[in-house]
């Protein structure tokens, strides 16, 4: 029987790749009218590709963005483009179905927790964000998600795999290793998979597998 269940929150919780790109692109055009002499579209472009080498959690991507540009460590277009980045953020709220469907299986007694990959601070700003963090039992975060890691949640958590369920949107991250350790997963996905052992579109196709699941 499931007692916990695991929620992703990159695009599992609400659209963060539409969000990253909304910021991203907000904040270049607020550098351009501080003074960036650059088109904004080839602009997104170099600033993509920044992303994908540093990674998401480098916190001076417009420095190197300049850097990349030629032009300088200029503080006030960098601060324009911080600021404007950091505005977008006002705009982000969670899937429509993912408040109800998480509330309504915390009432039915199950422990709702949140395993992320990420640096905690930023995790837990989205989390707050959203208007989702007094929902969760429990939050686990993680510089990299593992058969490690999962099996830390199992100990905290004092459960067993088949105990619990995780629910994601990553293959790699939130399927694979989870599923090795004999957790049950569901994908979260519009596209078809044969991986995890369940797939839905929506966080509201949720509560229907885990019933079938009891029930079997």
């Amino acid at each position: 029987m499931i007692k916990a269940i695991l929620f992703d929150i990159d695009n599992t919780l609400f659209p963060s790749g539409e969000f990253a790109e909304l910021a991203r692109r907000n904040a270049i055009n607020a550098m351009i009218e501080a003074g960036l002499d650059a088109d904004a579209t080839e602009t997104y472009a170099k600033l993509k590709k920044i992303i994908k080498k540093y990674g998401p959690n480098y916190p001076k991507h417009f420095n190197a963005l300049l850097r990349e540009l030629s032009m300088g460590n200029d503080p006030k277009i960098i601060a324009a483009g911080i600021v404007a980045y950091h505005q977008a953020k006002a705009s982000i709220f969670p899937y429509p179905d993912v408040p109800k469907t998480i509330i309504q299986l915390r009432e039915k007694g199950y422990r709702i927790c949140v395993a992320s990959e990420g640096r905690a601070l930023k995790q837990w700003d989205k989390l707050i964000r959203l208007g989702l963090h007094n929902i969760f039992h429990d939050v686990f975060v993680t510089s990299r998600k593992s058969e490690k890691f999962y099996r830390s949640v199992l100990t905290k958590l004092k459960l067993k795999p088949q105990e619990i369920m995780m629910v994601g949107d990553s293959i790699e991250k939130d399927i694979r290793p989870a599923r090795k350790l004999g957790i049950t997963t569901v994908l979260v996905s519009s596209h078809p998979s044969k991986e995890g052992d369940y797939r839905i579109n929506k966080i509201s196709e949720l509560p229907a597998i885990i019933e079938r699941l009891e029930n079997d």
